[in-house]
């Protein structure tokens, strides 16, 4: 229907104008407010909902915004700059795999598509809501999971980020040696506004990637329908094109690729029908539990062993688990802008590579399940 499509488009306007001026509450995201006015709009049924058209929508919406965001990262500056925060990133996902992995095999039983989750889930631990979505595609996971992860992402993930910027950090401070504090150099705003004309650019440069990975796969596969060969061709391409200097031509192409993200978000919120999906989403609830409870525990343990600094280890998994809007926000809690740039590289360089990750551990469970 066109009132769907019109909500896609216009909402996330929206929802990033509610976020930036403060017109939302702390824990409500443009990305939770997009989930949230689809999924009122399917559940409340205020109007009929076409899911094939949405499907449609978010498919498109994820293979344009996806290179976007993904023209971002920057490789070399994550590897030189960052090197402590990327270690403490790194062993965040280890443990994301290990706990992730095991708990995905383990609640085969009790969840068919265990393999699927787990992947998307190790996306969402190191690179957040973009990698699950792209994950999900790859996977063909059903659109009810995406949004049910989520949601206990937002139950979850939310109440523990909660913590981190309030009492957390000085239980820390007892287990993890100090860190040291100070200005760094200034960084670019993820969030700084582009003139119409250079994101239309940017939008070329994006559909240029897409269509590239869309041949690529086709001459690789003889079609379109292995959408996990896509999601990885895609992936590939933007980050051989965030190493080039055509970033810095176009400039910031950040906000452009959170607004086609922002419609996904609609859209799957359009296609979530809880009421049928109310069995499989407290099992979803037990997994995700399992999987961030273990996975947080073991990247403590890990980095105690380790011996990082109290901030880089609650900055590298920021980082990892909710992105770098929120590296920026508990970053300013501690008081440590010192580490300010080297978690937003760091989350950066989550996104290239949680695809990879997730994408090979879902495989690699359903290999194991087989093999079993």
């Amino acid at each position: 229907m066109i009132a769907s499509i019109a909500l896609c488009l216009a909402f996330p306007f929206f929802a990033r104008y509610g976020e930036r001026s403060g017109l939302f509450p702390s824990w409500l995201s443009s990305i939770i407010a997009c989930y949230l006015i689809g999924i009122l709009v399917s559940n409340l049924r205020v109007w009929e909902v076409d899911n094939g058209q949405m499907e449609a929508v978010a498919g498109a919406s994820m293979l344009v915004g996806l290179p976007l965001l993904l023209f971002a990262v920057r490789i070399r500056e994550s590897l030189k700059y960052a090197r402590q925060m990327l270690f403490g990133f790194l062993l965040c996902c280890v443990a994301g795999l290990l706990c992730t992995g095991v708990v995905g095999y383990l609640m085969t039983g009790q969840l068919p598509d265990s393999w699927k989750v787990a992947g998307m889930l190790v996306g969402l631990y190191t690179g957040g809501t973009p990698n699950v979505q792209a994950i999900g595609l790859a996977l063909e996971a059903p659109s009810e999971y995406l949004v049910l992860v989520q949601a206990a992402d937002v139950l979850l993930g939310g109440s523990y980020l909660l913590g981190l910027v309030t009492f957390l950090p000085a239980v820390y401070a007892r287990f993890f040696r100090p860190s040291e504090t100070g200005d760094d150099e200034e960084i670019e705003d993820l969030n700084d506004r582009v003139a119409l004309p250079k994101q239309l650019i940017q939008l070329g440069a994006g559909l240029a990637v897409t269509a590239a990975s869309v041949g690529t796969t086709y001459l690789l596969t003889g079609g379109l329908s292995n959408l996990t060969v896509l999601i990885l061709v895609l992936t590939t391409l933007s980050l051989a094109v965030s190493m080039s200097p055509i970033p810095d031509s176009i400039g910031n192409s950040y906000p452009l690729g959170e607004y086609f993200i922002l419609i996904f978000c609609v859209a799957l919120g359009l296609m979530a029908d809880f009421r049928a999906l109310a069995a499989d989403g407290m099992e979803l609830l037990y997994f995700s539990a399992l999987a961030l409870i273990s996975t947080t525990l073991l990247h403590l343990i890990l980095c105690k062993l380790f011996d990082v600094d109290r901030d880089t280890v609650i900055l590298s998994y920021v980082a990892g688990f909710y992105g770098p809007v929120f590296v920026v926000q508990v970053a300013a809690a501690l008081k440590n802008k010192r580490l300010l740039a080297a978690g937003i590289a760091v989350s950066l360089f989550g996104f290239g590579i949680g695809n990879y990750l997730g994408i090979g551990l879902a495989y690699g469970i359903r290999w194991l399940k087989g093999a079993g």
